[in-house]
C-alpha cells in the first residue's frame, strides 16, 4: 500500500499548480478511501469546488472513481486501494 500512495502522490506532485489541493484530498482519501464532497470539504475546511476539482483531477489521473452515478451526493472511491483491502474477502465458489 505504502509504494501505490508514494507512486499516485509523484503522479500528483507532476501536475504543478492544482497538486496541493489534490494531495489534501489523497491524503484523507489514505485515512478514508471512500468520501464524499461535502464531507470531505468539511474535514480538510476547504470549499466544496476545491474538493469537486481535486477529485476530477483525481479521476482523470485514475486514482479514484465516481461510485453512486448520482449527480448529488456522490461519492468517490480510490480504486486500487480498495482493491488491496478487498483481497482475498471475495466469495468462495462451490
Amino acid at each position: 500500500m505504502l509504494a501505490l500512495f508514494d507512486e499516485d502522490r509523484a503522479r500528483i506532485r507532476a501536475l504543478g499548480r492544482p497538486a496541493a489541493s489534490m494531495l489534501r484530498v489523497h491524503d484523507l482519501l489514505q485515512r478514508q478511501p471512500i468520501i464524499g464532497i461535502v464531507p470531505a470539504s468539511k474535514q480538510l475546511k476547504v470549499t466544496h469546488p476545491t474538493v469537486m476539482k481535486a477529485l476530477a483531477h483525481l479521476q482523470e489521473l485514475r486514482i479514484v472513481d465516481e461510485v453512486t452515478g448520482r449527480r448529488r451526493g456522490r461519492l468517490f472511491a480510490y480504486s486500487r486501494y480498495m482493491k488491496i483491502l478487498n483481497r482475498g474477502t471475495e466469495a468462495l465458489k462451490n
